[in-house]
């Protein structure tokens, strides 16, 4: 029930809002001016007349089915067909196909190749066209005496008459022959029609003779087969992948265009880029057979853009390429070991290298290169896996050679190229062949720390170098080396501090006071306060100590930070640890942290001779404290077992002296140890942080134990963290020192 949006009375109502009594007045057409609103979804206020019916049972009323679904108004809907009936329809007259000419006028130029297409006829339909009842009547005796039946073949018949007759000439009543073989198709019935009907005019003389006329060649690629087709079905499949027509660059005929070319020059050039049969011509082109005999071409194109790379175009190619390489020199840049250098020389710019064309390969170079696939296989690795260092060590033996040593400077220069050039396995075998000019090793770490003493104010990038300096050891006075990683971390630490204070017109450290560095420290809080302490603290030790300032203004400030205790994990998240981890060696380093509370460096660093698998102990090695050692129990000693035995199976002449390796330090000669991130990898997939699980299993232990020094024998803590487990473990057997 509703209010009825036409009438206005309350009625049982259809979708769009309307009654059906007025849906019925709709539908007998006394309201148009109601339907077309609907149809252009206008708006028409209520109260107009609706149509009251008598229901008779010999009387069936039409539908009353609404002209619009307003509950869907985004949805474009279907006009009904009593509707669309009283549409006008639009007048079909183009003047864009065969425009009538004016009668009498005499053309300046003869008449072009007409191009018709199927749905030409169609589009001129309204068009009156004199003499067009005679053709049909012709047209419909012929479909009599043939038997067909199909109104498709006499609306197709009957367009092409349209067609036919409204592409004469001026002045001209009959149709001429050439513009009935012009026509798509059915050239003969519309010939054989129009020449019942009078309006087929005789055939011109020509020059040529008629037997001469006969179409047997194609009209694309000029290709002859006698057989009364105009376009051979592959330059057909040809227009269908590419229906892009214009001009060729190479002929200069509007034909289908691939990447500017017709199918006959593309066909032409291909068979000619590599003239190995001699089919080129001298100011020509060479024609071809058609049919079986023709030649294909490859046009998927259209669908997989680039060059196609198979066939016998690809055949005639390789034996070109052959034959070129055969006859390339050697390198005109061999080095020559007995030659001394008089300055170094500048790097080379590989990147205008082209792979193309390489040198030759001297036989030593050849005799390195099939060495270095021995040694690929030698190792266990597959040639399609490392097909970018041979490609490396290919360029860099054939343009160099082998007679000197080669710059490791070289050989990363060219694996930068791209992501298929690879130079780690490539510095490695040339350092063990003894053919490796080798550099001074850089430490990433060391070389981040000083690109950012190079970006600071000139005043403050001199004092950070010279602190960089001390803390690698190398000052006016010697001390021990810190670690690369922790460098990097102080001088990132107090580099914006550094900014800020040249900002605020600090031009020498000299100037830098107690207050200055206590305004730094103010705002911050927990770790970042205490990293800027730290790092500005042991900047200004050091640059006291190469005496570039006159005191230290960060030795009394003093940083108050509250300690945090440790605290245990939930079991919810210990639980089934070990079972998210899915390789040995990660479910290695988990137990090594969980059970004996190893931190991940001292994992990094243990070596695989500190496995005493006969004892069950495990030695680690600690810089400038005594050396710890651990005794595994039977988790541990069968997860150690198995890595060993993984190990040997999937590096059997790794010499990488750690204990912990990866697929890259396996293999490096160097003997690196393990990235970071390979120590952070199983505890990233536990969802757990290393370090929490240490100080838990450690508390756990306290928790059994209130004896600091059980703690410092079995996880080799110092007396004051050792201590610090048990007060945090046992709160109330602390004693208060002011208590009497």
């Amino acid at each position: 029930m509703g209010t009825c949006r036409r009438c206005g009375y309350m009625q049982p109502v259809a979708r769009d809002g309307t009654c059906r009594g007025c849906l019925l007045a709709v539908r007998a057409g006394q309201d148009e001016e109601w339907m077309w609103s609907e149809v252009k979804r206008d708006y028409l206020p209520p109260g107009r007349p609706r149509q009251l019916t008598l229901s008779l049972a010999s009387i069936v009323l039409p539908d009353a089915r609404p002209l619009r679904n307003h509950d869907q108004p985004m949805v474009v809907q279907k006009i009904p067909p009593w509707v669309r009936e009283l549409c006008p329809r639009p007048v079909r007259d183009d003047p864009r196909i065969c425009p009538p000419q004016i009668q009498g006028q005499l053309g300046l130029f003869p008449t072009p190749r007409r191009v018709f297409q199927m749905y030409g006829a169609s589009r001129i339909q309204d068009r009156v066209i004199p003499d067009l009842p005679l053709a049909i009547e012709a047209l419909k005796e012929i479909a009599w005496e043939r038997g067909i039946k199909a109104e498709s073949w006499s609306r197709q018949t009957w367009g092409f008459a349209r067609l036919a007759l409204a592409a004469r000439e001026p002045g001209e009543r009959q149709v001429r022959p050439e513009v009935v073989d012009q026509l798509p198709t059915m050239q003969p019935t519309l010939a054989e029609a129009l020449k019942r009907a009078g309006l087929l005019a005789p055939r011109r003389a020509r020059l040529a003779l008629g037997k001469e006329l006969v179409h047997g060649s194609c009209e694309h690629c000029l290709s002859w087969a006698n057989d009364r087709v105009k376009v051979c079905s592959d330059c057909w499949q040809w227009s269908y992948l590419h229906p892009r027509t214009g001009e060729c660059d190479r002929c200069r005929r509007v034909l289908p265009l691939a990447h500017g070319r017709c199918r006959f020059c593309t066909l032409v050039i291909a068979e000619t880029e590599v003239d190995v049969s001699g089919v080129a011509l001298v100011g020509g082109d060479q024609l071809w057979f058609g049919g079986d005999a023709a030649p294909h071409l490859r046009t998927l194109g259209a669908r997989y853009p680039g060059p196609r790379r198979k066939g016998r175009y690809e055949s005639k190619r390789r034996l070109v390429r052959a034959a070129q390489q055969a006859a390339r020199p050697v390198s005109e840049h061999l080095v020559d070991p007995g030659q001394l250098s008089l300055f170094p020389a500048p790097r080379r710019a590989w990147r205008r290298l082209d792979e193309t064309k390489l040198p030759a390969l001297t036989v030593e170079a050849e005799a390195v290169m099939n060495d270095f696939a021995a040694y690929i296989d030698q190792r266990g690795w597959t040639r399609a896996q490392l097909g970018g260092s041979s490609r490396t060590l290919r360029i860099l033996v054939a343009h160099l050679g082998v007679d000197a040593p080669i710059p490791e400077n070289e050989v990363k220069a060219v694996a930068a190229l791209s992501s298929n050039h690879q130079g780690a396995r490539v510095v490695n075998y040339l350092r063990r062949r003894g053919l490796l000019d080798a550099g001074e090793p850089v430490n990433g770490q060391l070389a981040a720390a000083r690109r950012t003493a190079d970006q600071l104010p000139k005043p403050f990038a001199d004092v950070v170098h010279a602190w960089i300096d001390v803390l690698t050891g190398q000052g006016h006075k010697p001390s021990l080396p810190r670690s690369p990683e922790t460098i990097n971390r102080y001088v990132r630490d107090v580099a914006t501090t550094l900014r800020a204070w040249h900002a605020a017109g600090l031009r020498d450290p000299r100037e830098i006071t107690k207050g200055h560095i206590e305004d730094v420290l103010e705002p911050l809080r927990g770790t970042a306060a205490r990293n800027m302490h730290v790092g500005l603290r042991s900047m200004f030790r050091a640059l006291k100590r190469e005496r570039l300032i006159f005191r230290d203004p960060a030795r009394t400030v003093v940083l108050i930070v509250a300690r945090h205790l440790p605290a245990p994990l939930p079991s919810d998240r210990l639980r089934g640890l070990l079972d998210k981890v899915p390789s040995v060696r990660d479910k290695l380093i988990v137990a090594l942290t969980a059970v004996h509370a190893l931190p991940t460096g001292q994992i990094r660093r243990l070596r695989l001779e500190d496995l005493d698998r006969a004892r069950g102990r495990l030695r680690v090695r600690r810089p400038g404290r005594l050396d710890h050692t651990v005794y595994l129990e039977e988790l541990t000693m069968n997860l150690a077992t198995a890595w060993i035995i993984e190990r040997t199976e999937r590096w059997p002449d790794c010499t990488n002296p750690y204990l912990i390796v990866s697929r890259q330090t396996a293999v490096n000669d160097l003997h690196p140890l393990v990235s970071v991130e390979v120590m952070k990898t199983p505890f990233k997939r536990g969802g757990i942080n290393a370090d929490k699980l240490r100080q838990d299993r450690i508390f756990d232990e306290a928790r059994h134990t209130a004896d600091p020094v059980r703690l410092m024998r079995v996880f080799g803590l110092s007396s004051v963290t050792a201590t610090k487990y048990v007060h945090a473990a046992h709160p109330d057997k602390r004693s208060d020192p002011i208590s009497p």
